[in-house]
């Protein structure tokens, strides 16, 4: 959770980074921002935080020690005040010039932000912000002029959608920081991996959050993917089984695999299946799926709302199942070559 009601806006510089492939421009402003204005701080940080409701957490990282993180330095830098907010902004923008080589790369304003007194998870703590636009959306300025209007068309940044954004929080330092990020542009290919893996050189944080989320993130894939594939399996079924899951991570404080595997998947085979998957979930995807940990509530809340309860019926119904599937019967009318379903219910609401 991050609380900007005490935040207080102490530096901010603009550079402009294009791509570097496509010969577009680097181009380092002389100064900072003049912050003066209220209106303009108040609006610049409800542009900048707005998309950081519900953050996850990174950590800058390296192959052989995160202080030889690039960005990592720059913001140890400003933290520890070795050097000026904006000489230290105006590297920053050389270096993202430097990756900016993918020809799909927009180039876009760089915006470097140092913050006061920003609450994270109950503790206050400074921050740094580092933003990038890359889309800008027409508007139309109607201006009077005596007795008449005129109206301008014109291209600027709306407020509403932040494109690439990252806050890196003043705490845990050795461990690479507190890092979150936004990349509300780049969905896939090289182009989307250079703000955050060589721009900026983040891995997720090893906290409960991320052990819940990517547990429940292969439980999900297996039962709506695998399982169909490796079994005769109705829809009922599998939506029965995602509620399953659910309601386990929300009843239990301590995850336990076995545990989990026991209750929910419940069949020798079926646990024997997903617990293969899982090991190949780890090898694909790069990533360790711990057996035991403390459950992260938020990260329940988060994915309870992507495993989709929903029995969708040609283009005609939708069906909620959120309870006993065996109130729920299939079954096939030969005279209107039809399937149905039978629901069983008590009262109507």
């Amino acid at each position: 959770m991050i609380d900007i009601s005490q935040i207080h806006f102490r530096a901010l510089s603009i550079h402009y980074a294009g791509n570097k492939t496509t010969d577009e421009p680097l181009i380092l402003s002389d100064a900072p921002i003049d912050l003066d204005d209220i209106r303009l701080r108040d609006g610049l940080l409800k542009y900048f935080f707005s998309s950081f409701k519900k953050p996850e957490f990174y950590r800058f990282t390296h192959s052989a020690t995160v202080s030889l993180n690039t960005v990592y330095s720059f913001c140890d830098r400003i933290f520890n005040a070795k050097g000026d907010v904006h000489t230290i902004s105006s590297a920053m923008a050389k270096y993202l010039y430097e990756k900016s080589v993918h020809p799909q790369i927009k180039g876009g304003e760089l915006y470097v932000a140092y913050f006061k007194s920003v609450l994270l998870e109950d503790e206050l703590v400074d921050a740094i912000g580092i933003f990038k636009t890359e889309s800008k959306s027409r508007f139309f300025k109607v201006e009077l002029d005596g007795n008449h209007f005129k109206v301008q068309q014109d291209y600027g940044i709306s407020e509403e959608k932040l494109d690439k954004g990252c806050l890196i929080f003043n705490t845990e330092e050795s461990a690479g920081y507190k890092v979150c990020i936004v990349d509300n542009v780049s969905k896939g290919g090289e182009e989307a991996r250079y703000w955050k893996d060589d721009f900026l050189g983040l891995a997720p944080c090893d906290d409960d959050y991320h052990k819940t989320n990517n547990f429940m993130t292969l439980c999900k894939s297996y039962i709506k993917e695998q399982m169909p594939e490796e079994f005769v399996v109705e829809k009922t079924a599998q939506i029965d089984m995602l509620n399953k899951s659910v309601d386990f991570f929300k009843k239990h404080e301590q995850f336990d695999f076995k545990e989990f595997s026991t209750e929910v998947m419940q069949e020798p085979l079926l646990m024997q299946s997903f617990e293969r998957y899982k090991d190949d979930f780890e090898q694909q995807h790069q990533v360790a799926i711990e057996e035991r940990f403390d459950i992260s509530d938020m990260a329940v809340k988060k994915n309870a709302k992507v495993f989709k309860s929903i029995l969708k019926l040609d283009k005609n119904f939708h069906i909620y199942i959120h309870g006993n599937r065996e109130l729920i019967e299939k079954g096939y009318d030969e005279a209107a070559k039809m399937n149905y379903y039978k629901i069983y219910f008590r009262e109507e609401s």
